[in-house]
């Protein structure tokens, strides 16, 4: 084999495994429900929950994709409008405020039912699993933009 194709079966091959391994990467965790679903039973083990427990954190992954479904909705309207505000040629200030905030009192109407959930599930725990999952933060601190990672 000549140099030329031993480079462009090596490019082949690389991106065949990239794509493949990126589809199945997709496939698996790419559904927001999956990946909920992923990190509760990694909670749910970490923490030797109970079944009321369970329950509990069941409610909170419940919410939690709610509000996330909530804030997301109309996703590619407001994608549009931003590219119309990007690409206007004068920047409609008014427009983008408004925009953010209708996100803000998305957040802010879904805010008090996550916090609820999320304090009754936390209320079920044990003292050495509320230590469990402080030790966990404090770990994971500063570690904002990567993903659920165990």
């Amino acid at each position: 084999m000549n140099r030329s194709t031993k480079i462009i079966t090596a490019v082949a091959l690389t991106l065949g495994i990239a794509g493949g391994a990126a589809a199945i990467g997709k496939h698996q965790f790419g559904d927001p429900e999956k990946r909920a679903d992923k990190i509760a039973g990694y909670v749910a083990y970490e923490l030797e929950l109970d079944e009321t427990q369970k329950q509990a954190l069941d409610v909170l992954k419940t919410q939690v994709l709610t509000a996330r479904e909530s804030v997301h909705t109309d996703k590619s309207v407001m994608k549009e409008e931003a590219i119309a505000l990007f690409s206007a040629e004068t920047f409609d200030r008014a427009k983008a405020l408004d925009m953010i905030n209708n996100k803000v009192s998305i957040v802010n109407e879904q805010a008090p039912d996550m916090i609820n959930a999320l304090g009754d599930f936390l209320d079920t725990l044990n003292a050495e699993q509320k230590a469990e999952i402080k030790e966990f933060v404090e770990e994971h601190r500063g570690h904002r933009g990567r993903k659920f990672r165990h």
